[in-house]
């Protein structure tokens, strides 16, 4: 994270083999990605987090104590 930007960077790598009658076939991928989010103001980025399972990333931003909604307590006079 730097500023309100938000960059997720990553790389591809597989080789796969295929059998086919008398011939062997190999591919082989390769690659790196990268992209960039813009985040909205009052995230609270010193307690982002980020799981990768199952080939899914999540990231959980929260949002900072000052973007938080705050209740003011009404009292009603007679």
């Amino acid at each position: 994270m730097a500023g309100d930007a938000l960059t997720v960077k990553g790389e591809l790598k597989s080789e796969e083999q295929f059998e086919e009658g008398s011939y062997i076939r190999k591919e082989r991928r390769s690659g790196s990605f990268q992209r960039t989010f813009s985040l909205p103001a009052g995230v609270a980025s010193d307690k982002a987090k980020a799981e990768f399972e199952n080939g899914v990333l999540t990231l959980t931003l929260p949002k900072a104590e000052t973007a938080k909604p705050k209740s003011i307590k009404v009292t009603m006079k007679k």
